[in-house]
């Protein structure tokens, strides 16, 4: 696994890599079948380590694996002789829209014409996907999104955005300058303070470091922002769009999904009956990379050896 701080679109951006890494080309290997990875909100990547081993050992066949991180998630280390764009230049790069520009310019920049693209989306993740089938250049490489626990329709109105509309927007400020506070802290006494809330919510500690990103004040404060952004602007469903490029979709709604509830998958089936979608029946919760990614990653592994036999 390799990870390193990729600059495109202007934005310094996290990427992790199961295979050779992203700037080697792909002509000298003679692999065509690349598996990307777009992030939920937060767009840390080292929350998907666990799902992107388990998605590996589970294909078939020697794919490569990318999981691109959203801009302004992750901060360069401070040996790192670059830097990110300010706050002042957020339509540019960090709002919603700008990551979308952001993930095309990725596939753009890096995917050969020629590759079968293999699309994975968590959450706003998925709504990201789905527009970027818009653009031609990219729909025709693409062998199969699979969206994971997608929120592609009025998040605002579900359980959990309404708590984040009302609570969580409102006490942004308090909760920014927390994480101010914890950053001025020796590096041993985050890792400590992170690991007792970690084992206080069962998180396994492998995640501490990817916590510990989430909580830099510049990125918490990106996260939260583009979260506003997203209740703002996912709403109506885009049905023409899924009607177009339903061949090449296929959708996991949670069965206990606050964001994406289990109306959603009743709603999307009722108007899109041959639409291939599939309610959980193992109770895997949202943010599944957390306790479920081997398991989400055997699922997803399987289909994708199905659509690569």
């Amino acid at each position: 696994m390799q990870r390193a701080m990729l600059n495109w679109n202007g934005v310094p951006t996290h990427v992790i890599t199961e295979g050779h890494w992203v700037e080697e080309g792909l002509s000298q290997y003679g692999k065509k079948d690349i598996v990307i990875i777009i992030t939920g909100n937060p767009g840390i990547p080292e929350f998907y380590e666990g799902f992107i081993k388990t998605l590996r050992t589970r294909l078939s066949i020697e794919t490569l694996i990318w999981v691109v991180g959203h801009a302004g998630h992750v901060q360069p280390p401070n040996n790192l002789l670059t830097t990110m764009p300010n706050d002042s230049t957020w339509n540019e790069h960090y709002s919603l829209m700008a990551q979308l520009e952001h993930k095309k310019e990725f596939i753009k920049k890096y995917v050969p014409e020629d590759a079968k693209l293999h699309l994975i989306g968590h959450s706003i993740g998925c709504w990201i996907i789905l527009n970027m089938l818009k653009d031609v250049s990219i729909s025709r490489r693409v062998v199969k999104c699979y969206l994971l626990f997608p929120t592609i329709e009025h998040i605002a109105e579900t359980r959990n955005g309404w708590f984040f509309t009302r609570v969580v927007s409102r006490i942004a400020s308090f909760l920014i300058f927390l994480s101010w506070i914890l950053s001025c802290l020796p590096h041993f006494l985050q890792i400590f303070l992170i690991s007792i809330y970690s084992l206080l919510n069962g998180i396994p500690a492998k995640y501490n470091k990817a916590i510990q990103q989430l909580l830099n004040p510049r990125s918490l404060k990106n996260v939260i922002k583009m979260a506003d952004e997203e209740m703002e602007i996912v709403k109506e469903r885009d049905d023409d769009l899924l009607s177009k490029h339903a061949d090449k979709l296929w959708f996991y709604y949670g069965n206990c999904d606050g964001w994406a509830p289990v109306r959603h998958y009743e709603n999307m089936k009722f108007v899109h009956p041959n639409m291939n979608a599939e309610l959980c029946k193992h109770g895997y919760h949202h943010c599944f990379v957390l306790q479920y990614d081997k398991e989400m990653g055997q699922i997803v592994g399987d289909l994708i050896n199905e659509s690569i036999s």
